[in-house]
């Protein structure tokens, strides 16, 4: 068998050890010469699962996105070439949900004054990523409600569909697929008359899909001043991003909120064993076994009680203004946008908050760091 892969998915060769042959590749998209013979090929969200590219692989059987969307495949046509398909909701989730924690944690720094449980926070849909968010504001003390029309439907009781609630909220945080269909299509869900009822009081976040905000209509609202708070990890037509918007943002990084080495294995591993069950073949391999151990130190709950101590461990161990500076210094062209996903800490891979063990020393504190996404221990007495 013959397995076609993006060289950014990490720990492929462990996971897949016998299964057959790898080729990788390292553009958005693979060669025509790799994707002729193929049997499966595993990509991540930059590569277009398009009619193009399946013209050109017609043995495919096995089609997988390391990543939570799929609005980069066409799933349609996969189903009508009798094309398996898989991807990895959730891989990427607590990722998702330290990024969004370290924006607002840097957004109250500048305040100088906040009381946390008077602070209203909108999750803008309520899938993996919007509740690894939610919950850890909420863990912190936040009011966090969540915006989701299709589940509101459903009848799912924790979320709701009052789309002024979310424009009127302190801190707003964009969690939805890119979809122009149905009842509730998100491309440019934050449009014109959107955006130009929020104000400098507010904080918007989006790490979701770039086109969910339309960025044109956010640069006219925020040349005029006043302007809301703004952290934007995903972009309008990435790699080809609107450079003027970026020095209005306070936070701006290269869609990297996700890539976490937790995220991005995770996400090899769920769509490896994917290709080996479609295959009749073993999974022996879980992400406990490919991923490198992290040797932090244990902490009390105690040294971090105060919103200066934590957010000054998060800034230890995720410093996301090094993330922002190296996309202003390099990341504005499309070049250079995808360099610094490819390359994306290669050095020194993010890690995730579940690997710092805090001691506790009752059930509040217990309850509160794992929902912070911490490994918690709480002290018997």
């Amino acid at each position: 068998m013959k397995i076609v892969a993006d060289q950014n998915i990490p720990a492929l060769s462990d996971i897949l050890s016998g299964a057959g042959t790898l080729s990788y590749f390292s553009e958005r998209n693979p060669p025509q010469e790799v994707l002729a013979d193929a049997d499966a090929l595993l990509v991540r969200s930059v590569t277009a699962v398009d009619k193009e590219l399946l013209e050109q692989a017609p043995y495919l059987k096995f089609v997988a996105s390391a990543t939570i969307g799929t609005e980069h495949v066409n799933l349609p046509l996969l189903q009508e070439r009798g094309i398996a398909f898989a991807h990895a909701p959730g891989a990427n989730a607590q990722s998702v949900g330290e990024y969004v924690l370290c924006v607002v944690l840097d957004w109250l720094s500048h305040k100088p004054v906040y009381s946390v449980d008077e602070i209203d926070v909108a999750i803008v849909g309520a899938g993996h990523t919007g509740r690894a968010a939610g919950k850890r504001l909420q863990a912190l003390g936040f009011n966090v409600h969540y915006y989701d029309p299709p589940l509101c439907k459903k009848g799912v009781k924790f979320v709701h569909d009052h789309w002024q609630r979310v424009l009127t909220a302190d801190i707003i945080s964009c969690h939805v697929p890119l979809t122009d269909d149905g009842d509730f299509p998100t491309r440019h869900l934050f449009e014109s008359t959107a955006l130009q009822s929020m104000h400098s009081e507010q904080l918007l976040v989006n790490a979701s899909r770039g086109a969910v905000i339309d960025n044109k209509a956010l640069l006219d609202r925020v040349i005029q001043g006043e302007r809301p708070s703004i952290a934007l990890d995903v972009w309008e037509n990435e790699p080809d991003i609107l450079p003027d918007l970026v020095p209005y943002t306070d936070i701006a990084t290269p869609h990297i909120a996700g890539h976490s080495l937790e995220g991005k294995v995770g996400g090899a591993v769920m769509i490896a064993n994917a290709l080996l069950a479609h295959f009749e073949m073993p999974a022996t391999k879980e992400l406990a076994d490919v991923l490198p151990k992290v040797e932090w130190p244990e902490l009390d709950a105690a040294m971090l009680t105060s919103p200066e101590s934590f957010n000054s461990w998060v800034k230890e161990h995720f410093n996301i203004h090094e993330d922002d500076k190296n996309f202003r210094r390099h990341g504005l062209t499309r070049d250079g946008f995808d360099s610094l996903r490819r390359n994306y800490r290669k050095e020194s891979p993010r890690r995730e908050f579940i690997n710092q063990v805090v001691t506790c020393h009752n059930s509040e504190q217990y309850i509160q760091f794992l929902q912070l996404g911490f490994r918690a221990r709480q002290l018997l007495k």
